[in-house]
């Protein structure tokens, strides 16, 4: 299965030069509890860009350097190719960023873990095709910062009968 983790300000902003804008202690541990001891999946920028190895996750980067092999991940190049094979895994696989992959994963995706930043901050990416829409509420928690909500997939009636 496909799940996507992320956090977004009112305009869908996610990053500002391959950063968080944000620095929210109790969003940060939600992340954490829901990531540890699982397989998440990255892109190659996102990936660089960790202030410090994520310890205790199965990471997955995906990456279009044939050359790019750091230690102790899984290195992918195609990540179509992945999401195909792994969209109906009994195993979660968690998308954890960058906005493209995001916008890769998301019709895949049959779950998210979605923080719902309250405050609007400088950004310079967005997970822009993120709609509420196909998604229903399962779990929703008010934070002073933040609505953690934990969503699953809504069915396509289009592809139903």
């Amino acid at each position: 299965m496909i799940s996507f983790s992320v956090a977004f300000d009112p305009n869908k902003g996610i990053g500002i030069r391959g950063a968080l804008p944000w620095h929210l202690k109790d969003e940060l541990k939600i992340f954490k509890r829901n990531t540890l001891y699982k397989d998440i999946v990255m892109g190659q920028t996102t990936y660089d860009g960790l202030p410090r190895k994520l310890v205790d996750r199965y990471i997955t980067v995906a990456s279009i350097d044939p050359d790019y092999h750091p230690e102790d991940v899984t290195v992918i190049h195609d990540l179509q190719a992945f999401l195909e094979e792994h969209e109906y895994d009994e195993k979660e696989y968690i998308i954890c960023g960058g906005a493209s992959i995001f916008r890769q994963a998301y019709p895949y995706a049959r779950k998210a873990y979605v923080s719902f930043v309250k405050e609007e901050y400088e950004v310079d990416t967005w997970f822009d095709n993120f709609d509420m829409d196909d998604w229903d509420v399962v779990v929703e928690e008010d934070h002073p910062d933040f609505i953690y909500r934990e969503l699953s997939r809504r069915p396509c009636p289009e592809c139903e009968g």
